[in-house]
C-alpha cells in the first residue's frame, strides 16, 4: 500500500467530513458515517458501536456489501472483546483467529481478515467505537489509515453524540405529548369498564407489548384481580386474580417497586398465562401513598424492556391511576346519590308506619317519638285503635341497624296488626307473631318488643314483654317498677309462650317505655347512660308533659353523647295518668 501523502490526507478527510455531517437524523449519521468509512477504507464492513446511554448497552450498526445497513446483536464474546478495548487498535492478521472466525462468520457471514477500531468520546465519556473490517487491499490497513480514523473518529464522535442527542430529544417530546393526549383522552370517560380499556388501548402508544392486564386490588388489599386484559388467552384467564405477594405482579403491589424480567424462564416468581412471554414489566398503580394496582405487560422477545420503558410506564401509570381513583370516586359518588336517593324514599315510607299524631285518650297524656340513626332504623312504636276506649301500645327494637333492620321491622309490624284485627289475647298475639318471624327471617335476626293494650275506661294497661329492655312505670308516690313479664325476644325459637300482666294506673303514675339507643347511649368514656341516668331524667321530669318528658330525655343523651359521632336507633313512649 503506497504512503498517503498530507494533501491527499486533507483531501479525504475533508470530504469524508462532509459526507458524514450533512444529515442531523441519527439514522441518517450513522449511514453517512458507514458510507465515509466503507469508501475512505475500502473496506468490505464498515461497523459503528454505540453506547446506549438509556440501557446502558451497546448497538451494533453494520454496512455490508455496499451500502445495505443492518442493525446486529453481537455476541457477548464479541462486543465485550471490543467494549474493554477502549484503543484505536489495527490488526492485519486475524486468519487464523477461530474464536473471531466463527463470530464474524456467525454474525457477518464473512471470513474475518483485518481491522482497524477507534474508539468514540464525548465530553470525556465512553460513546462507542467505528470500525474497519476486511481491507481489500492486499497489504491491509495502514497506520496512515489508522491516524484518519483516530482524527475523523473525534469528528465522528461529535456528530453521532448531537444526533443522538436530538433523536433523543424529539423522542422525549414525541412521548411527553403522547403521554398528554393520552392524559386528555383518559380523563374523558368516568365509566370504569370503558376507562380501563381505553387505558390498554393508548398503552401500546407508549411502550409495546404482546400482552397486558390491568390488576386492581380488592377492598381488603388480600387479592388483586385482573379487570381487563389483551392477549390472555381464553383458558389461561383463570390464573390471573391472585394474592399480594404472589408472583411478579403481586410483589409489585406488596412492596410498590417496579420489576423488569428480562427472561421469565429464570425468575421463580414469574407466573406463567403464555407460553410465548420471555421477558416482563410490571409497574405499580399508585394514588397518593396507596397503591390501587399494577400494570403488568409482557413480550414474546427476550430483553425486551429497558429502564427507558419502565420510566414511561411509571409515567403512564401516574396518568392512569388518577383517571381510574377519579372514575372510581365518580361511580362510588354516584352510587352513594342513588342509595340516597332510595333510602330517602325508603325513610318516607318507614315514616308511614309510625304514629303522624299523638293519641288523644281521656284521663291519660301519651306521647311517642322515633329518632333514626340512619335513613332507615330499626325501631318501632305505634298506637293502634282497637275497639273503643282501648288502645294498643306497641315498641320493638330489630337487632342491626339500616336496611336490613328496617325490612325486618316491616314484617314485625305487619304481622302485629294483622294479629290484632283477629281480636286475639297479648300473649297469643305475640305468640303468632313469634312464630311468622322465626319462619321468615335468619337465626341471628330478632325482634325484641313489648306490646300492651291500654284499656282508659277501666284504666288499666296489660302488656306482655317479649325480651325488650323493661318499661319503668313511677308511681304517683315515687315507687319504681319494671314491666318485665312476658318471654323470649320474637324469632328466636319457634313456638316461644308469652305470658300478660295488668296493671292499674291511678292519677299521677307514669309509665316510659325505651328503646336499648337510649340507656346504651356512651360518651367519650365509652361510658353508657344506663338505667340509673334515665331514672334520674323521669325523677327530674315528672312533672312535665308527656311530650316534655321525652324532650328532656332526648336532650338528655344528646348531651350525653355529644361528642360521639354514631349512635343508635332512640325511640320512646310516655303514658301519663291524669
Amino acid at each position: 500500500m503506497s504512503v498517503i501523502n498530507q494533501t491527499e490526507k486533507s483531501t479525504i478527510f475533508l470530504k469524508s467530513l462532509a459526507q458524514i455531517n450533512s444529515d442531523l437524523r441519527l439514522d441518517a449519521t450513522i449511514k453517512n458515517v458507514l458510507t465515509a468509512l466503507k469508501s475512505l477504507f475500502n473496506c468490505d464492513v464498515a461497523n459503528v458501536i454505540l453506547l446506549d446511554q438509556r440501557s446502558n448497552e451497546l448497538k451494533t450498526f453494520a454496512a455490508i456489501d455496499g451500502l445495505e445497513l443492518k442493525s446486529l446483536e453481537w455476541s457477548e464474546a464479541l462486543i465485550g472483546w471490543r467494549y474493554a478495548n477502549r484503543a484505536p487498535v489495527i490488526v492485519n492478521d486475524l486468519i487464523n483467529d477461530i474464536q473471531f472466525q466463527e463470530l464474524a462468520g456467525t454474525h457477518l457471514k464473512i471470513e474475518l481478515k483485518n481491522i482497524i477500531s477507534v474508539p468514540l468520546f464525548a465530553e470525556g465519556e465512553f460513546f462507542g467505537m467505528v470500525q474497519a473490517i476486511n481491507n481489500r487491499c492486499a497489504d491491509g490497513f495502514s497506520n496512515d489509515q489508522l491516524e484518519i480514523l483516530i482524527e475523523l473518529g473525534e469528528h465522528i464522535a461529535l456528530a453521532l453524540r448531537n444526533s443522538w442527542l436530538l433523536e433523543d430529544a424529539i423522542r422525549g417530546s414525541r412521548e411527553a405529548r403522547s403521554l398528554y393526549d393520552i392524559g386528555v383522552g383518559l380523563s374523558s370517560s368516568l365509566d370504569l369498564d370503558d376507562l380501563l380499556e381505553r387505558i390498554l388501548d393508548n398503552l401500546k402508544r407508549v411502550v409495546g407489548y404482546d400482552s397486558a392486564v390491568i390488576y386492581l386490588t380488592s377492598p381488603h388489599r388480600g387479592v388483586i384481580h385482573d379487570i381487563v386484559s389483551r392477549g390472555i388467552p381464553e383458558g389461561m384467564r383463570d390464573s390471573l386474580p391472585m394474592r399480594v405477594g404472589q408472583g411478579v405482579t403481586g410483589r409489585v403491589v406488596q412492596t410498590g417497586q417496579a420489576v423488569i424480567v428480562s427472561d421469565v424462564t429464570q425468575n421463580s416468581d414469574y407466573i406463567a398465562c403464555r407460553l410465548e412471554t420471555r421477558s416482563e414489566l410490571a409497574v405499580p398503580l399508585k394514588s397518593g401513598d396507596n397503591i390501587i394496582g399494577a400494570f403488568n405487560i409482557e413480550s414474546d422477545k427476550p430483553g425486551a424492556y429497558k429502564e427507558h420503558d419502565l420510566e414511561l410506564l411509571n409515567a403512564f401509570a401516574s396518568l392512569a391511576a388518577i383517571s381510574i381513583e377519579r372514575t372510581r370516586l365518580y361511580n362510588e359518588r354516584m352510587t352513594a346519590k342513588k342509595l340516597d336517593a332510595e333510602l330517602a324514599i325508603a325513610r318516607r315510607i318507614q315514616t308511614t308506619f309510625l304514629p303522624s299524631k299523638d293519641p288523644q285518650i281521656p284521663g291519660f297524656d301519651v306521647s311517642g317519638i322515633n329518632i333514626s340513626s340512619a335513613a332507615v332504623g330499626g325501631d318501632y312504636y305505634d298506637f293502634i285503635p282497637i275497639v273503643d276506649n282501648q288502645i294498643g301500645v306497641a315498641i320493638g327494637d330489630v337487632s342491626g341497624k339500616g336496611v336490613p333492620a328496617s325490612l325486618i321491622m316491616a314484617a314485625f309490624r305487619a304481622s302485629l296488626k294483622a294479629e290484632i284485627r283477629n281480636n286475639f289475647a297479648i300473649r297469643t298475639i305475640l305468640q303468632k307473631v313469634n312464630n311468622l318471624l322465626f319462619e321468615s327471617v335468619e337465626r341471628d335476626n330478632y325482634v325484641t318488643a313489648v306490646y300492651s293494650v291500654l284499656d282508659s275506661k277501666n284504666r288499666v294497661l296489660t302488656f306482655s314483654n317479649a325480651g325488650h329492655n323493661p318499661p319503668i312505670l313511677r308511681r304517683a308516690g315515687g315507687k319504681i317498677e319494671y314491666l318485665t313479664e312476658g318471654g323470649l325476644a320474637l324469632g328466636t325459637f319457634q313456638n316461644s309462650t308469652y305470658e300478660e300482666r295488668p296493671i292499674y294506673l291511678v292519677s299521677g303514675d307514669m309509665l316510659l317505655f325505651y328503646t336499648d339507643g337510649v340507656t346504651e347511649a356512651k360518651n367519650c368514656d365509652d361510658e353508657e347512660f344506663g338505667v340509673t341516668r334515665l331514672l334520674t331524667c323521669i325523677e327530674e321530669s315528672k312533672d312535665r308533659s308527656a311530650k316534655e318528658i321525652i324532650e328532656f330525655v332526648v336532650n338528655s343523651t344528646k348531651k350525653y353523647t355529644a361528642c360521639q359521632t354514631e349512635t343508635d336507633d332512640l325511640t320512646l313512649v310516655v303514658i301519663k295518668a291524669l
